[in-house]
């Protein structure tokens, strides 16, 4: 049995704000962070498993639950595919709480070009309304916006997708329950990497519209749970993808899992490398043409996942 599928991937998005940080009254800012003293822009992780839930919502009719006023989700995982996928915490009277944890992980979409670089602050207002022969005016607002290159990944333990660990006390060993049966486990899985191809609602869509879906994408079925194709994908100021760390992680989960790899055009200035890595790339050394390529087939991001989705 298959334990487990990962996917990473790039997206350039346009002018827009995804994720808004703290900010002032009359300033949004975009939330970053810091590596070596240089800031990038980011998505936090519980952004991404918001859009995940609502792409999911959109392109399925399973039941799907609703908080109550506490917060509080319905916890049955064989009926909700919202609770079995995302997790919860159920407070027990007298006795803490049932916890499930996500069977689905989610990764901080984070920005790989320098927000100063790829930056600027929009002047808006806040338009007030008026009675006929005021003077017209409102609150004036900056907004943060950039252009940049994210990298978001995702992770599926497949035998958690709607079972729960059971703990047998006589014997001290712990296995899984599937409440659920194995095509019903199947269609929960094909909802998450679908969703992927519909993630929407981003935050200030109605002014801002972008798109966040992959343009290049990594994607592996495993027989051992391992995040490590989460490494895959690096690029530098230059928008260059680093293809020595591409083919090293992709070799590595090549040994126990079948890796896919997708793309479009235009996203990295080194393309015509990345396709020579991937696929059948030769190298010319002392007159003796080597392949340096993984022999890979390089499909859209769009056909990866469909070929995931087959391999269930």
């Amino acid at each position: 049995m298959k334990k487990g599928i990962n996917v990473v991937w790039l997206s350039e998005v346009d002018l827009t704000n995804l994720n808004s940080g703290e900010g002032e009254s009359n300033y949004i800012d975009v939330k970053k962070y810091k590596k070596d003293r240089v800031e990038y822009p980011y998505v936090s992780g519980q952004a991404m498993r918001h859009y995940f839930r609502d792409a999911i919502r959109r392109t399925t009719d399973k039941y799907i639950c609703v908080p109550d006023d506490k917060g509080e989700t319905c916890g049955d995982i064989e009926k909700c595919i919202g609770c079995d996928l995302f997790g919860f915490m159920l407070p027990k009277k007298g006795s803490g709480s049932s916890v499930r944890v996500s069977p689905l992980k989610v990764s901080p979409a984070i920005g790989l070009l320098s927000f100063e670089d790829n930056s600027t602050v929009d002047f808006l207002t806040r338009s007030k309304y008026k009675e006929i022969g005021e003077k017209t005016g409102g609150d004036i607002v900056n907004v943060e916006l950039g252009t940049n290159i994210y990298k978001c990944g995702i992770s599926i333990d497949i035998e958690r997708i709607g079972g729960e660990e059971v703990i047998d006390d006589k014997e001290r060993k712990l296995s899984i329950e599937c409440g659920v049966d194995e095509n019903e486990r199947k269609e929960r899985i094909k909802l998450i990497l679908d969703a992927i191809r519909y993630l929407s609602d981003y935050s200030k869509q109605s002014r801002l519209l972008t798109d966040f879906t992959p343009d290049i994408l990594v994607a592996s079925v495993q027989n051992r749970y391992s995040h490590r194709l989460q490494k895959a994908l690096e690029i530098d100021e230059n928008r260059n993808l680093n293809v020595n760390r591409l083919k090293e992680i992709l070799e590595d989960v090549m040994e126990y899992g079948e890796v896919y790899f997708g793309m479009i055009s235009g996203v990295v200035a080194n393309e015509e490398e990345v396709r020579a890595i991937i696929g059948d790339g030769l190298l010319n050394i002392d007159g003796e043409m080597i392949s340096i390529g993984l022999g890979m087939e390089i499909l859209t991001p769009n056909k990866v996942l469909k070929k995931v989705m087959e391999k269930l």
